[in-house]
């Protein structure tokens, strides 16, 4: 049931970014770099949301919060479909990434609820359902905007409904699931068993970085500068995607058997390993780059249900899965940012080389302390 919520919140999510050529740049008129600061300005949101929520989950139950943030968020959409202006526009997108973050939290934290030994059989399914969310949502985004334009808001707006109606009707049973993840942090907090949170804040912002050079700039990469097509390269990194969604429940049953760490370490080292191997691109052939990007999602799947589970093992239920999800966010705005100015004044020879090694190393040097600190009880 809450896996099922994740996906639809999930949904407008990336409707967005898929559809800025027409949903913001031919509207408004605006350039490219203001294009990125509306996708930006949810973050700014996002960030807004993670104070209140403790104090918005004391006063309300999980369904009427998820189900209350559910309606602003289609009311923005909807406002942002009407004709207002681009500065207009940028504030209500604030609002719509607060009230985002305020319901995908509270459902990932409720699934705090239950054995620690059994975490990865429900973050492993959120995952998955989270990323297929996402793919849907691109994939609705992407093809409905040329044809339509800024009804993609409307599409997204529906959506909102769906999940409002959905959580509302699920009250009752949301708020069995909320007072048993209440007294299982109260366990946790009782026998010092709580972990550290920031291990999973660290997770989390290297994998959305690096994920944004994979999506963004490795694409471009091999579109741009060795010339494989561009029907390859899509189906390819769709493959690569899609593996790495599926792959997302078999790891969290994995992390369960042999532990999250192990299953962290194995899958840092292959998706780092799988996107520098990209950089000798130009002396592969077609086989052997599709091999290299289904080797990066297989290694992939085990990134989100272990941040997840390292997550819920600080027992802060939404606050902390919203602070996660917040700086998942940054760290995929970062990673756009950064691989954009190391491409500044056009790409040179082996420039994209350099940012693809770059990024790669960063990544685990950046995981090498949060599994250290992970690894502390």
């Amino acid at each position: 049931m809450v896996c099922l919520l994740v996906a639809v919140a999930a949904l407008p999510d990336a409707m967005v970014p898929l559809a800025l050529k027409a949903v913001v740049m031919d509207r408004w008129g605006v350039s490219p770099s203001a294009a990125h600061w509306f996708v930006a300005a949810s973050l700014v949101g996002a960030f807004l949301a993670v104070p209140m929520l403790r104090r918005l989950q004391a006063r309300f139950g999980p369904g009427q919060l998820v189900a209350g943030a559910a309606l602003i968020n289609g009311v923005a959409l909807v406002v942002l479909w009407s004709p207002v202006g681009f500065g207009t526009a940028l504030g209500i997108r604030v609002v719509e990434g607060v009230a985002d973050l305020l319901s995908l939290a509270v459902l990932l934290g409720l699934l705090e609820a239950g054995s620690q030994h059994r975490a990865g059989r429900r973050f492993g399914p959120a995952g998955l359902s989270l990323m297929l969310g996402l793919a849907v949502g691109a994939v609705v985004g992407g093809t409905a905007a040329p044809s339509i334009g800024s009804g993609v808001f409307l599409i997204g707006a529906a959506m909102c409904l769906l999940l409002a109606v959905a959580a509302a009707g699920w009250s009752a049973p949301l708020g069995r699931i909320a007072v048993r993840q209440m007294r299982v942090a109260e366990a946790m907090s009782r026998s010092g068993r709580r972990s550290p949170l920031w291990p999973a804040l660290t997770f989390a912002f290297g994998d959305r970085a690096l994920g944004a050079v994979v999506s963004v700039t490795a694409t471009l990469y091999l579109v741009d500068e060795l010339n494989r097509s561009s029907a390859f390269v899509g189906a390819a990194v769709g493959v690569s995607l899609a593996i790495l969604a599926l792959g997302a429940w078999p790891a969290g049953v994995l992390a369960d058997r042999i532990g999250a760490i192990p299953v962290r370490v194995v899958s840092v080292v292959g998706y780092a390993g799988a996107f520098a191997a990209l950089a000798a691109a130009p002396w592969m052939n077609m086989t052997a780059v599709l091999l290299v990007l289904v080797v990066l999602g297989v290694a992939g799947a085990g990134l989100y249900p272990t941040t997840l589970i390292m997550a819920g093992r600080a027992g802060g239920g939404p606050v902390d899965m919203g602070g996660v999800h917040a700086v998942g966010s940054l760290g995929y705005f970062v990673g756009i940012v950064g691989a954009g100015m190391m491409l500044t004044g056009g790409p040179g020879v082996g420039q994209y080389q350099a940012v693809l090694l770059m990024f790669a190393t960063v990544y685990l040097l950046v995981n090498v302390p949060a599994v250290a600190g992970a690894g502390r009880r």
